[in-house]
Formats: structure tokens, sequence, C-alpha cells
């Protein structure tokens, strides 16, 4: 059996996915924290066994090389091949990915998700026997067929292509992974000889013909969850996949910030620790006391104080969360508002997202309706609605981000770290505010918030201030105008470098 050479094209603009490609490439999009490109280089090493990789860049081709470098940290050996004409479509990526091979390679296209794949079982197919191998799957979902392609079979052959059918016949589509031939390098290479503009446009219809002139084609049938990824509802499905084929196997912390050194602020943290779901409980606390230091003796509890204790919630909270060791990471405070039972209802969610928000806002979910009613709701309302409305593009939906009581993944947070900079409470909308700025998914969810307070009819707390709201209307503001005026300078540089090539090739051309 002939060793396998791996090419991932990578080159294209992904404008389906926009605004989540408009400043990386497709393929670096994350599923479970781990871009798409990556995945695929994981799966050709482990699956394929293949330690030679060519990646085919184009549209922001240096985030892919930033990530990857040359493939030694993954063991493999990565070598780059730059697309400099994506107009001539994912044909000319092939191309250019398999000059010069004079064995068989292994393509996979780099904005797909395999999960739990049998591509193991490729190496003992009889792909030495045709000009092309192309990968099968089943699916019960007719909308997903009709954005790949089928194929019709015979005799153990592929004798037709249609890419992104009409009309949906059965339950198999195609997907990206191909083995070929050196003959169909061979081949490929004379299509495109010297007029690359005349040469095949589309991959699969190139194929097709082949197929039509009875060229051996063989399919392969793939098992597992698979997902082409061209757009966010593709992006948030696939991390559906991977997440929930492992997720009673992830660990869970959650994080109590303790802003709140009485009785009732200690209380809840015996709640929670009685959680079953909850692998930790980490207290995020200013100093250490009595008290506290019983509280750090209950099953799965400790607690963690910073070096001095000038430090406000926002510090106490990143100082909580480096210190959690769980796969999902759950925020709750020490105002005793929040019920631990409630913690289910936002697991279960997380399934589905990157982050889940708690949202205070709903009556049904507010005990007898009296603790955020009037101008307090009505803030946290309008804060919610100018968030969605800055970040409109990224199909959010809020009436809270304010809350404390939330969940997101490990992954999520990791890459956030760094740009979370308020010292303060207005560091929960902020998270939210990156996590949007990261192309990561955030689904609200109303949760139980109780007044423990029998001498008031509301919810005390030092936070409902005009310096707080001001604190967080400034973040916003300069959230939104810092990311759009980075891109404006961003586009102002690209432009000019336009410039000075196309001034150079006219001066080389007088």
């Amino acid at each position: 059996m002939p060793q396998l050479v791996g090419v991932i094209p990578a080159a294209g603009r992904g404008v389906r996915a926009y605004p989540y490609t408009t400043t990386i490439p497709k393929c670096m999009l994350e599923v479970d924290g781990v871009p798409l490109v990556r995945r695929n280089v994981e799966l050709m090493r482990d699956q394929l066994d293949i330690r030679d990789i060519r990646i085919v860049t184009g549209h922001r081709g240096d985030v892919i090389r930033d990530h990857l470098g040359d493939g030694a940290r993954l063991g493999v050996r990565i070598t780059y091949v730059e697309n400099r004409r994506l107009d001539l479509e994912l044909p000319y990526s092939v191309f250019l990915g398999t000059r010069g091979i004079t064995t068989h390679c292994c393509v996979i296209l780099a904005d797909e998700c395999y999960v739990d794949s049998n591509h193991r079982d490729l190496l003992a197919s009889p792909f030495e026997t045709a000009l092309v191998t192309c990968a099968f799957i089943e699916t019960d979902n007719p909308k997903h067929i009709r954005k790949n392609y089928v194929g019709s079979f015979a005799d153990g052959r592929v004798i037709a292509l249609e890419e992104k059918p009409r009309v949906v016949r059965g339950n198999l589509m195609g997907t990206g992974t191909y083995v070929l031939h050196p003959d169909l390098v061979a081949r490929l290479g004379e299509a495109y000889g010297d007029d690359a503009a005349a040469a095949p446009r589309d991959w699969t219809s190139w194929l097709g013909a082949l197929c039509r002139d009875g060229a051996v084609v063989r399919p392969f049938f793939l098992r597992g969850g698979y997902v082409n990824v061209n757009s966010r509802d593709d992006l948030n499905y696939a991390n559906y996949l991977v997440r929930d084929r492992t997720f009673a196997a992830r660990t869970v912390s959650l994080v109590y910030v303790l802003d709140d050194e009485s009785a009732p602020g200690l209380r809840p943290i015996a709640r929670y620790a009685g959680e079953q779901k909850l692998a930790e409980i980490v207290v995020a606390a200013r100093r250490l006391f009595p008290a506290l230091e019983d509280i750090g003796r209950l099953p799965k509890t400790r607690v963690v104080v910073p070096s001095h204790t000038d430090v406000e919630a926002g510090q106490l909270l990143r100082l909580g969360l480096d210190a959690a060791q769980g796969d999902i990471l759950v925020v709750a405070h020490s105002d005793d508002t929040f019920v631990p039972h409630d913690v289910d209802k936002l697991l279960v969610y997380l399934r589905d997202a990157d982050m889940v928000v708690g949202s205070r806002t709903t009556r049904q979910m507010i005990e007898q309706g009296t603790n955020m009613r009037g101008l307090v709701r009505l803030v946290h309302i309008v804060l919610a609605k100018l968030v969605e409305l800055l970040w409109w593009r990224f199909d959010c939906r809020f009436t809270d981000v304010c809350c404390v009581f939330r969940a997101f993944w490990r992954s999520t947070y990791v890459p956030l770290r760094t740009k979370l900079t308020a010292p303060g409470v207005e560091i929960f909308p902020e998270l939210v505010i990156e996590a949007l700025r990261a192309r990561k998914r955030i689904i609200e969810v109303p949760v139980n918030y109780y007044n423990r307070d029998i001498e008031s009819p509301y919810v005390r707390s030092p936070y409902q201030s005009p310096a707080v709201l001001g604190r967080i209307l400034a973040l916003i503001v300069r959230k939104r105008l810092g990311s759009g005026l980075g891109r404006w300078i961003a586009a102002r540089r690209a432009a000019a470098r336009r410039d000075r090539r196309s001034g150079a090739a006219s001066h080389r051309s007088s």
C-alpha cells in the first residue's frame, strides 16, 4: 500500500459564513476550541498515517500558517502553497496542492468536520485501482444533501455525480474526502496546461465528466458525524456533534464570586456543593476568615484569594476562572439570588452553545415579580438591546447581558482571557461582548431569581447605581468603536499595500 500524501485546500474566502470570516479564513473557525483545519490535519495523521501534508492557502492564509507552523508540534510536516487565483475555484487549489506529487494523495477540504469517522478503513479500500475514490456518508437531512453532492452507483463504481441536487432521492451525500491516483493528478495538470482560465471551475462536475467517460471512480462509505461548515448554523451543529458525544464525561467547575462575606453570602456554597453535576466549587474571595476556612472544608470545595485584598468583583472572577480545572465553567455570585438546581438548565443548553447566560428579566422566573421591577429591570433590558444592536450582524438576542449566573466552555474562556480588562462587575457584559467578537454562539435562558431579604421588597445591590451604569456604557462603546476603528485601520493599510503593489507593477511594465 502506498504512503498517502495529504492535501488540504484552504484558500476560499468563506463569504457564506460572514461575518465570522471577516478576519479569519473559514477553516480557522473553531469546533470545541479546535480550528477545523487542525482537526483535519489530526485526522490525516491519526487515521490515515499521513505525515506529509500540503495546505493550499489564500484568504488570510497567514492566520493558518501562524497557527499550524511547520506541523512539527503536531507530528507532521506541513508545507504551504499559495493560491493567488481564488476566482478559479476549488479545482485550481487541488491542482496547486497536488502539483508534483507522484504517489496517491488524500484530499480533505479544510472547512469540513468529521466526528468519530471511519477514515481508517479507507486504507483497506481498493483505492489503488481507481482513478479517484470519493467518500459518501448517510444522512437523514435532505437540506444537508442539497448543499453537497450525490452520486449514482453500479457494480461498485460511481457512474455519475451531481453537485447540489435540486431533487433529493436518497440518503447518501458526497463529502470532501477524496483519494487521487497519480494519473488523476497528471490529468488535472493537463487540464490547466498553458491557460488556467480554460480549466474546470467546478470540481464535482469535472469528476462527473470522468465518470461518464468510463474512468474508474469508486465510492467509499463513511460512518460517523459529518458537517460541511458553510454557515453559522453549520458551525453550531458541528459544535453540538463534538460536544454531545462526550458531554457526560466533561467535568464542571463552579466559580463562586464571594463579594459578600456575611452569612447570607456564604450560605449558598453548601447548596452548590451538594449538586452532583459539579466536580468542584472554587470560591474566589478577597481574604481568608474563620467562617470561610470552614467552608473550604466542604467536599469538593476550595478557596482562592489574591495576593492583596484591594480587588474588585471582576478581578475575583478572573482569579476563580483561572484556578478552576473543569472543562465547563459555571459562575455564581454571593448575593444568594440564584438557585443551584438551575445549573442543570445552563448545562442542557450548553450542548448547543459556547456560552449560556441567565436572564433575570422574565417576570415568571422572578419571585412574586417584586424584586426586579421598574427602572432596574428596564436598564438591564436597554443594556442588552444596546449590545444586540451594536453587534446585530452576529444574530444575537439578549434581554440581560449583566447576569452573573452563566456557564461556558473552558475552550471559550481561554482565548478571551487576555481581552477581559474590566476590574469590576462590568466584566460580565464584557464576557458576552468578547465572546460575540470571537464568533461564539451565546444562548440566553431565563433563570430563577429570588429575593432572600425579607426586610426589602427588592434585591439590594451596591452595583445598582448610576456610576456602575456609566462604567458599563463606557465599556460597551469602547468595545464597539475600538473593534470598528481597528478594522478601518486594517482596511486602510491593506488598500495602501495594494496601491503600492499596483504602482510597482505599473513601473515594471513601463
